[in-house]
Protein backbone atom coordinates (compact mmCIF):
# COMPACT_ATOMS: atom_id res chain seq x y z
CA UNK A 1 0.00 0.00 0.00
CA UNK A 2 2.52 2.51 -0.93
CA UNK A 3 1.93 6.31 0.30
CA UNK A 4 -1.13 4.70 2.48
CA UNK A 5 -3.07 3.74 -1.18
CA UNK A 6 -4.80 0.60 -0.96
CA UNK A 7 -5.06 0.10 -4.69
CA UNK A 8 -2.07 1.22 -5.64
CA UNK A 9 1.07 -1.94 -6.67
CA UNK A 10 -1.78 -4.68 -6.98
CA UNK A 11 -3.16 -6.42 -9.53
CA UNK A 12 -6.02 -9.36 -9.23
CA UNK A 13 -6.00 -12.36 -11.33
CA UNK A 14 -8.62 -13.64 -12.90
CA UNK A 15 -11.85 -13.78 -10.48
CA UNK A 16 -9.72 -12.54 -7.53
CA UNK A 17 -11.24 -9.82 -5.75
CA UNK A 18 -9.17 -7.50 -3.04
CA UNK A 19 -11.25 -5.51 -0.84
CA UNK A 20 -9.63 -2.49 1.08
CA UNK A 21 -11.01 0.52 3.38
CA UNK A 22 -9.02 3.62 3.89
CA UNK A 23 -9.34 6.18 6.59
CA UNK A 24 -8.25 9.66 5.82
CA UNK A 25 -8.28 11.71 9.04
CA UNK A 26 -6.92 15.58 7.98
CA UNK A 27 -6.49 18.66 10.28
CA UNK A 28 -5.96 21.95 9.00
CA UNK A 29 -4.99 24.63 11.44
CA UNK A 30 -5.29 28.49 9.38
CA UNK A 31 -5.32 31.70 9.89
CA UNK A 32 -5.67 35.03 7.43
CA UNK A 33 -6.02 38.33 7.85
CA UNK A 34 -8.93 40.83 8.27
CA UNK A 35 -10.74 41.07 5.29
CA UNK A 36 -13.32 43.62 3.60
CA UNK A 37 -16.38 44.10 5.98
CA UNK A 38 -14.63 42.13 8.96
CA UNK A 39 -11.75 43.99 10.55
CA UNK A 40 -10.29 41.44 12.80
CA UNK A 41 -8.19 38.06 12.35
CA UNK A 42 -9.85 34.93 10.96
CA UNK A 43 -9.04 31.90 12.42
CA UNK A 44 -10.12 28.30 12.69
CA UNK A 45 -9.65 24.57 12.23
CA UNK A 46 -11.01 22.16 9.59
CA UNK A 47 -10.93 18.51 10.42
CA UNK A 48 -11.95 16.23 7.64
CA UNK A 49 -12.68 12.40 8.52
CA UNK A 50 -13.40 10.18 5.43
CA UNK A 51 -13.67 6.50 4.69
CA UNK A 52 -12.91 4.92 1.47
CA UNK A 53 -14.18 1.50 0.63
CA UNK A 54 -13.08 -0.31 -2.17
CA UNK A 55 -12.32 -3.29 -4.18
CA UNK A 56 -10.32 -4.55 -6.68
CA UNK A 57 -11.87 -7.11 -9.11
CA UNK A 58 -9.87 -9.63 -11.50
CA UNK A 59 -12.42 -9.37 -14.51
CA UNK A 60 -8.95 -11.76 -16.53
CA UNK A 61 -5.48 -11.61 -15.70
CA UNK A 62 -4.91 -9.19 -17.54
CA UNK A 63 -8.11 -6.46 -16.42
CA UNK A 64 -9.13 -5.32 -13.69
CA UNK A 65 -12.35 -3.46 -12.48
CA UNK A 66 -11.41 -1.02 -9.64
CA UNK A 67 -14.61 0.28 -7.63
CA UNK A 68 -14.50 2.95 -4.84
CA UNK A 69 -16.70 5.47 -2.85
CA UNK A 70 -16.08 8.37 -0.19
CA UNK A 71 -17.76 8.11 3.30
CA UNK A 72 -17.23 11.05 5.66
CA UNK A 73 -17.91 14.28 6.91
CA UNK A 74 -15.60 17.37 7.14
CA UNK A 75 -16.35 20.26 9.96
CA UNK A 76 -14.94 24.02 10.87
CA UNK A 77 -14.07 24.71 14.52
CA UNK A 78 -14.00 28.84 14.48
CA UNK A 79 -11.70 30.37 16.76
CA UNK A 80 -12.63 33.39 18.41
CA UNK A 81 -16.31 35.49 19.40
CA UNK A 82 -16.21 37.34 16.86
CA UNK A 83 -19.10 36.81 13.91
CA UNK A 84 -18.31 36.09 10.44
CA UNK A 85 -20.02 35.59 7.02
CA UNK A 86 -17.35 33.61 5.57
CA UNK A 87 -16.40 30.97 8.53
CA UNK A 88 -18.23 29.44 11.68
CA UNK A 89 -18.82 26.04 13.46
CA UNK A 90 -20.35 23.93 11.22
CA UNK A 91 -19.86 20.42 9.05
CA UNK A 92 -20.98 19.12 5.48
CA UNK A 93 -23.44 16.89 7.09
CA UNK A 94 -25.61 19.78 7.14
CA UNK A 95 -27.43 22.24 4.53
CA UNK A 96 -26.07 25.84 4.48
CA UNK A 97 -26.95 28.43 2.24
CA UNK A 98 -24.88 27.52 -0.76
CA UNK A 99 -24.11 24.04 0.43
CA UNK A 100 -25.99 21.24 0.29
CA UNK A 101 -25.57 18.26 2.95
CA UNK A 102 -24.53 14.66 3.34
CA UNK A 103 -21.85 11.66 4.09
CA UNK A 104 -21.49 10.76 0.62
CA UNK A 105 -18.01 12.00 -1.95
CA UNK A 106 -17.34 11.07 -4.83
CA UNK A 107 -17.20 7.35 -6.14
CA UNK A 108 -14.67 6.07 -9.11
CA UNK A 109 -15.02 3.14 -11.44
CA UNK A 110 -11.24 2.27 -13.26
CA UNK A 111 -10.54 -0.25 -15.56
CA UNK A 112 -7.24 -1.11 -15.27
CA UNK A 113 -4.86 -3.44 -17.83
CA UNK A 114 -2.21 -5.58 -16.04
CA UNK A 115 1.32 -4.98 -18.86
CA UNK A 116 3.47 -6.66 -15.99
CA UNK A 117 2.02 -8.75 -12.88
CA UNK A 118 4.57 -10.73 -10.97
CA UNK A 119 2.16 -11.29 -7.70
CA UNK A 120 3.54 -12.76 -4.99
CA UNK A 121 6.93 -13.44 -7.08
CA UNK A 122 9.90 -10.80 -7.72
CA UNK A 123 9.60 -8.85 -10.97
CA UNK A 124 7.70 -5.68 -12.37
CA UNK A 125 4.44 -4.76 -11.83
CA UNK A 126 3.25 -2.03 -14.49
CA UNK A 127 -0.52 -0.89 -14.57
CA UNK A 128 -2.36 1.18 -16.28
CA UNK A 129 -5.79 2.73 -15.80
CA UNK A 130 -8.71 5.04 -17.11
CA UNK A 131 -11.81 5.73 -15.63
CA UNK A 132 -14.81 8.23 -14.85
CA UNK A 133 -15.32 9.95 -10.98
CA UNK A 134 -19.44 10.08 -10.40
CA UNK A 135 -20.13 12.82 -8.60
CA UNK A 136 -22.61 12.72 -4.83
CA UNK A 137 -25.36 15.76 -4.48
CA UNK A 138 -22.86 17.12 -1.35
CA UNK A 139 -21.42 20.48 -3.13
CA UNK A 140 -21.61 23.91 -3.11
CA UNK A 141 -24.40 25.50 -5.07
CA UNK A 142 -23.37 29.08 -5.49
CA UNK A 143 -19.88 30.66 -5.60
CA UNK A 144 -18.39 31.30 -2.06
CA UNK A 145 -17.06 34.67 -3.15
CA UNK A 146 -20.09 36.08 -4.99
CA UNK A 147 -21.89 39.13 -3.60
CA UNK A 148 -25.20 40.38 -3.53
CA UNK A 149 -25.88 44.13 -4.76
CA UNK A 150 -22.21 44.28 -3.81
CA UNK A 151 -22.60 42.76 -0.36
CA UNK A 152 -21.03 39.65 1.53
CA UNK A 153 -23.37 36.99 2.44
CA UNK A 154 -23.16 34.33 4.35
CA UNK A 155 -21.29 31.18 2.31
CA UNK A 156 -19.97 28.36 2.52
CA UNK A 157 -16.04 27.28 1.37
CA UNK A 158 -16.18 23.59 1.28
CA UNK A 159 -18.47 20.48 0.66
CA UNK A 160 -17.07 16.30 0.35
CA UNK A 161 -17.61 16.97 -3.76
CA UNK A 162 -16.68 19.13 -6.90
CA UNK A 163 -20.02 17.94 -8.35
CA UNK A 164 -18.51 17.28 -11.84
CA UNK A 165 -17.93 14.17 -13.72
CA UNK A 166 -14.32 13.39 -14.25
CA UNK A 167 -12.09 11.49 -15.96
CA UNK A 168 -9.62 9.76 -14.91
CA UNK A 169 -6.32 8.15 -15.73
CA UNK A 170 -3.34 6.59 -13.80
CA UNK A 171 -0.01 4.50 -14.68
CA UNK A 172 1.77 2.24 -12.18
CA UNK A 173 5.69 1.37 -11.84
CA UNK A 174 6.73 -0.58 -9.34
CA UNK A 175 9.16 -3.62 -8.84
CA UNK A 176 9.33 -6.29 -5.88
CA UNK A 177 12.37 -8.35 -4.65
CA UNK A 178 13.82 -9.77 -2.26
CA UNK A 179 16.17 -6.90 -0.76
CA UNK A 180 15.64 -4.42 0.73
CA UNK A 181 14.01 -1.79 -0.36
CA UNK A 182 11.76 -4.91 -0.78
CA UNK A 183 8.99 -2.93 -2.84
CA UNK A 184 9.54 0.35 -4.53
CA UNK A 185 8.57 2.61 -7.57
CA UNK A 186 5.58 5.21 -8.15
CA UNK A 187 2.37 6.26 -9.69
CA UNK A 188 0.84 9.06 -11.51
CA UNK A 189 -2.92 10.05 -11.87
CA UNK A 190 -4.57 12.81 -13.56
CA UNK A 191 -8.20 13.38 -12.79
CA UNK A 192 -9.59 16.14 -15.35
CA UNK A 193 -13.38 17.31 -15.17
CA UNK A 194 -15.63 16.73 -18.10
CA UNK A 195 -17.55 19.68 -17.95
CA UNK A 196 -19.23 22.41 -15.20
CA UNK A 197 -21.40 20.70 -13.12
CA UNK A 198 -25.13 21.97 -12.78
CA UNK A 199 -24.09 24.93 -10.56
CA UNK A 200 -21.92 26.81 -13.45
CA UNK A 201 -18.96 25.58 -11.13
CA UNK A 202 -15.48 24.12 -13.16
CA UNK A 203 -13.55 21.89 -10.58
CA UNK A 204 -9.58 22.05 -10.93
CA UNK A 205 -7.35 19.27 -13.14
CA UNK A 206 -5.52 17.09 -10.36
CA UNK A 207 -2.20 15.62 -11.28
CA UNK A 208 -0.60 13.59 -8.50
CA UNK A 209 2.81 11.80 -8.55
CA UNK A 210 3.88 9.27 -5.82
CA UNK A 211 7.07 7.77 -5.27
CA UNK A 212 7.64 4.86 -2.57
CA UNK A 213 10.16 2.37 -0.98
CA UNK A 214 9.31 -0.27 1.51
CA UNK A 215 11.84 -1.71 3.91
CA UNK A 216 11.21 -5.35 5.24
CA UNK A 217 12.21 -4.88 8.99
CA UNK A 218 11.72 -9.03 9.66
CA UNK A 219 10.29 -8.70 12.79
CA UNK A 220 7.45 -10.68 15.01
CA UNK A 221 4.79 -8.93 13.07
CA UNK A 222 6.30 -9.12 9.41
CA UNK A 223 6.85 -5.74 9.33
CA UNK A 224 7.60 -3.02 6.99
CA UNK A 225 8.52 0.79 6.80
CA UNK A 226 7.12 2.51 3.99
CA UNK A 227 8.65 5.76 2.88
CA UNK A 228 6.94 7.77 0.33
CA UNK A 229 7.09 11.02 -1.25
CA UNK A 230 4.08 12.49 -3.10
CA UNK A 231 3.73 16.03 -5.62
CA UNK A 232 0.15 17.07 -6.40
CA UNK A 233 -0.83 20.40 -8.40
CA UNK A 234 -4.12 21.57 -9.18
CA UNK A 235 -5.08 23.84 -11.70
CA UNK A 236 -7.55 26.69 -11.17
CA UNK A 237 -11.02 25.97 -10.77
CA UNK A 238 -14.02 28.36 -12.58
CA UNK A 239 -17.51 29.25 -11.37
CA UNK A 240 -19.46 30.44 -14.60
CA UNK A 241 -15.72 31.06 -16.17
CA UNK A 242 -14.48 33.25 -13.37
CA UNK A 243 -11.41 31.86 -11.88
CA UNK A 244 -11.66 30.83 -7.72
CA UNK A 245 -9.46 32.36 -6.09
CA UNK A 246 -6.99 29.50 -4.20
CA UNK A 247 -8.17 27.16 -6.07
CA UNK A 248 -4.50 26.31 -7.62
CA UNK A 249 -1.75 24.87 -5.70
CA UNK A 250 1.54 22.89 -5.76
CA UNK A 251 1.32 21.29 -3.09
CA UNK A 252 4.72 18.42 -1.59
CA UNK A 253 3.42 15.32 0.61
CA UNK A 254 5.91 13.51 2.42
CA UNK A 255 5.07 9.93 4.21
CA UNK A 256 6.05 7.58 6.47
CA UNK A 257 3.53 4.48 7.44
CA UNK A 258 4.04 1.28 8.73
CA UNK A 259 3.13 -1.87 7.50
CA UNK A 260 2.09 -5.21 9.11
CA UNK A 261 0.37 -8.25 8.42
CA UNK A 262 -2.79 -9.67 10.42
CA UNK A 263 -4.41 -12.90 10.31
CA UNK A 264 -6.36 -11.97 7.31
CA UNK A 265 -4.79 -9.09 5.60
CA UNK A 266 -2.35 -6.11 5.67
CA UNK A 267 -2.96 -2.94 7.87
CA UNK A 268 -0.91 0.21 7.26
CA UNK A 269 -0.81 3.13 9.78
CA UNK A 270 0.93 6.61 8.27
CA UNK A 271 1.76 9.66 9.11
CA UNK A 272 1.62 12.25 6.12
CA UNK A 273 2.18 16.13 5.99
CA UNK A 274 1.84 18.27 3.59
CA UNK A 275 3.39 21.50 2.22
CA UNK A 276 1.67 24.33 0.42
CA UNK A 277 4.71 25.31 -2.56
CA UNK A 278 2.52 26.90 -4.62
CA UNK A 279 -1.21 28.66 -3.94
CA UNK A 280 -2.73 28.19 -0.27
CA UNK A 281 -5.69 26.91 1.19
CA UNK A 282 -8.88 26.72 -0.57
CA UNK A 283 -11.08 27.59 2.20
CA UNK A 284 -9.99 31.41 2.18
CA UNK A 285 -10.34 34.54 0.89
CA UNK A 286 -8.62 35.64 -2.54
CA UNK A 287 -5.66 36.73 -2.41
CA UNK A 288 -5.03 38.03 1.20
CA UNK A 289 -1.69 37.42 3.95
CA UNK A 290 -2.43 33.47 5.20
CA UNK A 291 -0.99 30.60 7.22
CA UNK A 292 -2.18 26.72 6.70
CA UNK A 293 -0.76 23.92 8.58
CA UNK A 294 -1.81 20.50 7.63
CA UNK A 295 -1.25 17.37 9.32
CA UNK A 296 -2.83 13.49 7.58
CA UNK A 297 -2.72 10.31 9.51
CA UNK A 298 -3.77 7.56 6.98
CA UNK A 299 -4.93 3.67 8.10
CA UNK A 300 -4.83 1.61 5.70
CA UNK A 301 -6.35 -2.08 5.35
CA UNK A 302 -6.44 -4.23 2.41
CA UNK A 303 -7.28 -7.99 2.32
CA UNK A 304 -8.33 -10.88 -0.45
CA UNK A 305 -11.66 -12.19 -0.55
CA UNK A 306 -12.37 -15.48 0.12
Amino acid sequence: MPGGDTDKGLGANKNEIFLSLENSTQYIDWWHEPVPEEDFDHEGSLLSFVLRPGAIYGISNKINLYLTTTIGVRSMDWFGDNHSLHHRDEHTGDDFDNAIGGVLGDSKIIVRYLLKNTGAGDGYRIIIGSGITIPSTNILTTDPFAKSDGIIVPHRHFSMSDGTYNYNSDLQIFYKRSANPVFFGGSLSIEKPIDENEYSYLSPTSTKGVISAIYKRFDKLDGSIDISLGIQSFSLAYWGNKPSPNSDAFIMTPSLSYLFNLKKGALSIGLQKPFFLSGSFAGNEGDIKQTTKVWQLIVSYRSMSI
